[in-house]
């Protein structure tokens, strides 16, 4: 079960219905539950939406601008390695080097390290991705995307 709850002043609340629906159903199961059961937990505080949609724009405007990262998928692919944000690790077949890229998971990186990665990712798109792009146009083109999923 996964489910974003909020703290209120009766308690914790889930944030949307659905996320109130899993949460009563945890909470029931709880009340059942017998002694000596175990139970794994993983808990996380979320990052700032608004500020991880802002990439998924900032991916769909490499996507549209590009013909070889033509998905925002591939887009974040290129855009983690044009940032620098992977591993090297060796290649047992050829000892060469490769990059093994890090998660952008809500559950790898807390909101102050999401913000270091996004400023590198734009820095990276501007400098590597879309070297003729200003930075007011891709602001611009960013706030369009956003404004169109409104």
């Amino acid at each position: 079960m996964k489910a974003m709850l909020v703290k209120s002043p009766e308690g914790l609340r889930g944030s949307t219905p659905a996320d109130q629906d899993a949460w009563a159903r945890f909470a029931r199961k709880l009340e059942v539950m017998k002694p000596g059961t175990c139970l794994r937990m993983e808990w996380s505080r979320p990052r700032n939406g608004p500020h991880h949609r802002r990439l998924f724009a900032l991916l769909q405007v490499v996507a549209e601008s590009t013909e070889v990262y033509d998905t925002p998928e591939k887009a974040l692919v290129a855009v983690k390695l044009a940032a620098g944000y992977c591993d090297d690790a060796i290649d047992p077949r050829t000892g060469n080097t490769v990059p093994v890229l890090r998660s952008i998971r809500y559950e790898a990186m807390d909101q102050k390290t999401f913000e270091r990665f996004y400023a590198a990712a734009f820095d990276a798109v501007l400098q590597v991705i879309l070297p003729a792009m200003d930075r007011a146009t891709l602001q611009r083109l960013i706030a369009m995307v956003e404004e169109g999923w409104a």
